[in-house]
This record gives C-alpha cells, sequence and structure tokens, in this order.
C-alpha cells in the first residue's frame, strides 16, 4: 500500500504530521515534487510500499506530458512483465494516452483495487479516480482556497473534508479547481446526484457530468440466476436435520454444485492474485534481501466462515515452507480489574478453526497470533492516534472496528506464549462476505419481521441487501484501508473482486441465504456451502459475531451509530 498527496494551491512537504501519516502508508520509500503553472502551485507527494515488481518503483513519476501518484494493486495485465511494476505499466500507459477518450478507455480496462492521480501538464487538467468499488481511501479536504487530495489525513479541526466518492474518473482545471467533470462509472443515478451534491454542498463544486465509462468488469444490469432457490429447497426439508446432513444434501442438487464451482474459480483467483502479488521477503528481511520462510501473508482470524476459507486459499498459493499468520485480536472486559481473561467469543472460535486447518493441512506452519489489548493501550492509541486514521468518519461503531482493524494488523501479540511480530506485509481480511451473502442480523430482520408474503419478505431483503452493498466504500472500505496501512502493510479483500462480485450479484436473495433456517446455517448459507466443501466441518455452521463484540472492543451499553467521544 502507498500513501499519495495532491496540493492545489497548498503542500505537504512542511506538515510534519501529514508526511508522517503518509510515511507510514508506505515505509520503503517516500518523494515530493512541486510545480507552479499561471500562478497555481501544486504538489505531489507519495510514499511507497513495495509490493509490484523486481523493483521497488519510486513515487511521484513524471515523463514528458504527465505526472503521476498511484495507490493499490492493478491485477490481470496481460501486456506487463514480471519484472515491472503495475505503477511503472500504468504511468506508461497513461504518457501514451493522446486524448480524453483514450484516457478512459484505459481507465475503464483497470482491474484491483486503487487511488490514483495524474496531472497533464499541457492541458492543466488534473485527474482523480477511486475504482469503481471505492476500495481504497482518498479523502478531498479545502481549507480557503486551498484543495488537497491524500490517502489518509490528520484532523486538525479546521477545514472541510470528506472521502471522494468513488464514481468514476473526475477532470479538475487546476486554474478553475471548483469546476469539474466526472466520467461516471455508472449511467445516472439517485445515488450518483446524492453523492455530487455532498460534493457541490460541502465545497462550491459543480461537476458537469460526461459520457460513463463502463469498467470492463461492471455489468449494469445485474440480471438474477434462475437455477436454484434455497427457500424451495429447504422447506421441504426436516428441520431438526443435523447441520452435516442438510449441508450433504443441498450439496446433491447439480445447479447448486455448478454455482458453487464457478465461485471457487473465482474466488481462488483472487486469493492467488493477492497472495502472489508480492515480494517474497518479510517486513525483517526485504532490506537485505535474504531469502526466508517468515510470513509474508497474514489473515486477520475470528475463526469464522469467511476468514477461514481465505486461510484454506491461502495454503494453496503461499510457498509450502512459509508460515501464515493468522491474527486474533481481544480486549480487555469494560470495568475489568483483570487482564488475565483473554477468551473473548472470537479468541473461542478462532481456537476451533485453527485446530481444524490444522487437521486438513498438518504440513503448513501457521502461525496463531494472539494480540492482547488492554484497556489503557487502547485509549492511549485512539487518543494520540488512531482517531486521525479514523477521520472523517466519527462513530462508536467506526471506533471499534477502526481500533480493532489496527491492533489486529499490527500483529504485536504472542506465539506459544511467546512474544512475536507478525512480519506479514499483507493482510487478507473476509470483508464484503457479509453484504454480498446476507451475513447481517439486519438482513435476517428484514425477511423476518417484515409483513408480507415469502416474495414480499425476499424483495425487502433484496432492497437491504443493495443498501449495504451500495454504501460499502463509504461505511467500511476507506476507513480500514486507512488504519491498516498505517501499519506499513497492505489490505486485501479478496472477496470484493471485480468478476466475483459481478457474479454473486446476479444471484437472487434466495440463492445466497434461508432465513427459514437457524442462525449459523441460514445466513450467508451459500458460502457455508463453500466452506463445507473445502472441509470445514466446524467453522461453517459458526454464528457471524460482529469483530466489536467478538473481540469485545465495544461497550454493549453504547449506540454503534452515535458520535464517538473520541473521534
Amino acid at each position: 500500500m502507498c500513501g499519495i498527496f495532491c496540493g492545489i494551491n497548498c503542500g505537504i512537504s512542511t506538515n510534519d504530521r501529514l508526511v508522517e501519516v503518509l510515511k507510514r502508508r508506505g515505509p520503503d520509500f517516500i518523494n515530493f515534487l512541486k510545480l507552479i503553472k499561471d500562478n497555481v502551485s501544486l504538489e505531489f507527494a507519495a510514499s511507497v510500499l513495495w509490493q509490484q515488481g523486481e523493483n521497488l518503483c519510486p513515487q511521484p513519476l513524471e515523463t514528458s506530458n504527465f505526472i503521476t501518484i498511484f495507490n493499490g494493486d492493478i491485477f490481470n495485465i496481460t501486456d506487463k512483465s514480471p519484472e515491472s511494476s503495475d505503477t511503472e505499466w500504468l504511468t506508461k500507459q497513461i504518457s501514451e494516452c493522446d486524448d480524453e477518450s483514450s484516457i478512459c478507455h484505459l481507465i475503464e480496462s483497470l482491474e484491483g483495487p486503487f487511488s490514483v492521480i495524474f496531472y497533464n501538464k499541457r492541458t492543466h487538467l488534473l485527474y482523480v479516480c477511486r475504482d469503481s468499488l471505492g476500495r481504497n481511501s482518498l479523502l478531498i479536504e479545502k481549507e480557503a482556497k486551498m484543495f488537497r487530495f491524500l490517502s489518509t489525513s490528520y484532523n486538525f479541526e479546521n477545514g472541510v473534508v470528506m472521502e471522494l466518492p468513488p464514481l468514476g474518473l473526475y477532470a479538475i482545471d487546476v486554474t478553475s479547481v471548483t469546476n469539474w467533470k466526472l466520467f461516471p462509472w455508472k449511467q445516472r443515478s439517485d445515488v450518483l446526484f446524492d453523492e455530487l451534491k455532498k460534493l457541490n454542498d460541502n465545497f462550491g463544486i459543480t461537476v458537469l457530468i460526461e459520457d460513463y465509462v463502463k469498467p470492463n468488469s461492471l455489468s449494469n444490469n445485474v440480471e438474477p440466476k434462475k437455477s436454484f432457490d434455497l427457500f424451495d429447497i429447504c422447506r421441504n426439508l426436516d428441520t431438526s436435520t443435523s447441520p452435516p446432513e442438510l449441508f450433504e444434501t443441498l450439496l446433491k442438487n447439480q445447479n447448486i454444485l455448478y454455482e458453487l464451482q464457478q465461485f471457487s474459480i473465482l474466488l481462488e483467483g483472487s486469493v492467488k492474485n493477492r497472495v502472489c502479488q508480492t515480494p517474497q521477503y518479510c517486513i525483517n528481511c526485504l532490506r537485505d534481501r535474504r531469502d526466508c520462510n517468515h510470513a509474508k501473508v497474514a489473515v486477520l482470524f475470528s475463526g469464522g466462515i469467511d476468514c477461514s476459507i481465505l486461510a484454506i486459499l491461502s495454503h494453496k498459493y503461499v510457498n509450502e515452507n512459509d508460515a501464515i499468520d493468522l491474527i486474533n485480536v481481544a480486549f480487555e472486559k469494560v470495568g475489568s480489574s483483570s487482564e488475565s481473561d483473554w477468551d473473548v467469543p472470537d479468541r473461542l472460535s478462532a481456537k476451533a478453526s485453527l485446530s481444524e486447518l490444522k487437521q486438513l493441512f498438518p504440513q503448513r506452519r501457521w502461525n496463531y497470533v494472539e494480540v492482547n489489548v488492554s484497556r489503557e493501550e487502547l485509549n492511549h492509541n485512539l487518543q494520540n492516534h488512531i482517531k486521525h486514521l479514523i477521520y472523517p468518519l466519527n462513530t462508536v461503531l467506526d471506533e471499534s472496528i477502526g481500533c480493532a482493524f489496527w491492533f489486529a494488523s499490527r500483529g504485536k501479540g504472542l506465539v506459544l506464549q511467546k512474544e512475536y511480530i507478525s512480519p506479514a506485509r499483507v493482510v487478507l481480511v473476509g470483508s464484503g462476505a457479509d453484504e454480498l451473502f446476507g451475513g447481517y442480523t439486519r438482513h435476517r430482520n428484514a425477511f423476518c419481521r417484515f409483513k408480507g408474503t415469502e416474495a414480499e419478505k425476499l424483495e425487502n431483503l433484496h432492497r437491504e441487501l443493495e443498501k449495504d452493498w451500495n454504501r460499502i466504500w463509504a461505511r467500511n472500505l476507506g476507513r480500514d484501508d486507512r488504519v491498516v496501512a498505517d501499519n506499513g502493510k497492505t489490505l486485501r479483500a479478496p472477496f470484493i473482486e471485480e468478476h466475483l462480485v459481478e457474479n454473486i450479484r446476479r444471484f437472487s436473495p434466495s440463492q445466497l441465504c434461508c432465513f427459514l433456517l437457524k442462525e449459523g446455517i441460514g445466513d450467508k448459507l451459500f458460502l457455508r456451502l463453500y466452506g463445507f466443501q473445502l472441509g470445514l466441518k466446524t467453522a461453517s455452521y459458526l454464528k457471524k459475531r460482529a469483530i466489536q463484540f467478538g473481540s469485545r472492543i465495544a461497550n454493549k451499553k453504547q449506540n454503534a451509530a452515535d458520535r464517538s467521544v473520541y473521534l
């Protein structure tokens, strides 16, 4: 993961706090580039966490016509040599664009999580873009007549800030910074206009909407599949059937088997990209390029179905001699006078799933990392550091999840009761699985509590799933990127992959979950069936627990939507 910054009539190189948060995202390299044109000053900065190519690619990158800064990963590039980085490849492609049409064509071909900013020195247009799923953070801030775009900020408590909506490719004339053009990812919609209104209300920006640039992987018309219906199948089954018998019965359905096979191809490809596209050195051995079998990949591991699946698929593609870190975080109970009890719900489920992984793959070195956080350590880091990473989000829920991800990705804990710090440069998370497959309690409530026919209940569930998916970038992805990257790690979420997302969003809700069945079975039923196929006979039936409760960081007396007193 890298940190990027672009300031219009403002800089960063003299701002120690912003430089520090930028450097933490990219500990391998940092550089600055200043430009003055027609009384407009521009400053570009980038810090680099080397992940692709044989050698680190420094940024900002300047060609005859363009300046480029890039954060993220581009996958599935057919014409890139393994020796070069995705940043080098992208910069070369941008430099060969001779008009806006060719720029749009390039942007719509990109696959992977990214934020990119590039400046055309000839036309004085600044292009700013987040990928269509909004996976990597990019903030926009304004102070007086100064604009800046940056991966992570610092809460100075002045100016206006928001996450830049991932609506498409923005084009900005730097001599008239409140007049923008947008080449949207999708055709015009209420969601698009709502986000553009926020830009206008907060920054006085007027946006002219141009022709849309449809990503090659994105379907605007998501047609449901019609091959099977879990509700119809389960309605005719004995409700007292044990989970293993139920799953084995469902897996006799040829249509379900076919769709699971197609899903497996997509998820395996996503995991392969995300664990293989990283230097074969851990953090500690990178500088001297010493061959090692230390962990290069870690999984944030609660023991649930999502992360257990990711652990299995990581095992398939990570070098057989390398360790894989499974990181589990627990917090001291609110009001506790003792720090000795760390057996929070997620710790217990993680131990059970770890035992299963060891039975399935005894040859793999699984480093089970227990991260134990006292309330004193939590409050100190939250008040002095983590709150700036969560910014501009500010709820109790943001505080809880942001802190849990920060401490977990830091990886400082115990392995077999000995102190250990994870040297992994890549951190895998199960983000997106609940939104895609119907894993939240509110999804069950949307079906079970809705007054109407079963068809109407399913339609209400569909609306809830759509709402969750459309706001995942704003509620989760930018925040999680900021807190994990701050530890010099790259967060990668294999479930949020373009082709996989397109495939799953073609399913109807009745093909993903079945709320005729109890918790821990009916929610995310399709995904649980996949885990069962992989050999997860315990994790496949574990109830979903939100990380803030499973890790015990949250105070159940607080309302998750309330403003945090720390943020």
